[in-house]
């Protein structure tokens, strides 16, 4: 009968457990890598053509093509994410009006590669019209700068999608001169 009786007992407390303990918590940062992978997947389909420039290390390429891997081309923007649990309380967090989100690194946050980012929203759909942000990596072998921007838009008969998309920066190994590059995108349809 005890045996019973603490085995209807630990029910009862196992029970009463909080359940909003288990609920998902709410994003705190705009959530820029859910955009992306939703245009990668719509980019991947719609296989549209590229107006694609790139410049490294003072070569530049002009091509124009629609066999683009969109995972890697964007790959860097999903990387500018910063909803993460251990990011929650790693950025400050402005608004500078109701469609613009601001978020910088804090001083002692330093080793995080995502310093800035900036996400600006239509007013009618509250989609991203502009997102923006500073990568930087930096160690005593290697250093690293990356600044992002990507534009997006209303598009005829096809919703609201991605129109261009520019990165620019340099990399920089300890010894060696630096490489500057950057690649500008624009998406026909």
């Amino acid at each position: 009968m005890k045996f019973l009786v603490c085995l209807l007992l630990s029910f009862v407390f196992l029970g009463c457990e909080n359940a909003s303990s288990k609920l998902p918590t709410e994003p705190v940062y705009y959530d820029v890598a859910g955009y992306v992978s939703g245009q990668i997947e719509k980019l991947t389909a719609q296989k549209p053509t590229v107006e694609k420039s790139t410049f490294i290390s003072g070569q530049t390429n002009l091509q124009t093509t629609a066999q683009i891997d969109w995972a890697k081309e964007l790959e860097l923007f999903k990387q500018a994410d910063i909803n993460k649990p251990a990011f929650r309380t790693s950025y400050t967090i402005t608004r500078p009006d109701s469609l613009t989100y601001e978020y910088k690194l804090k001083s002692t946050e330093d080793k995080l590669t995502v310093r800035s980012l900036r996400v600006q929203l239509d007013s009618v759909t509250r989609q991203p019209i502009q997102i923006q942000a500073v990568l930087k990596t930096e160690n005593p072998l290697y250093m690293s700068e990356r600044h992002l921007v990507l534009i997006s838009g209303s598009q005829p008969r096809q919703g609201w999608g991605v129109h261009s998309y520019q990165i620019e920066g340099f990399q920089q190994l300890t010894y060696f001169d630096r490489n500057n590059f950057r690649v500008n995108g624009h998406i026909s349809r």
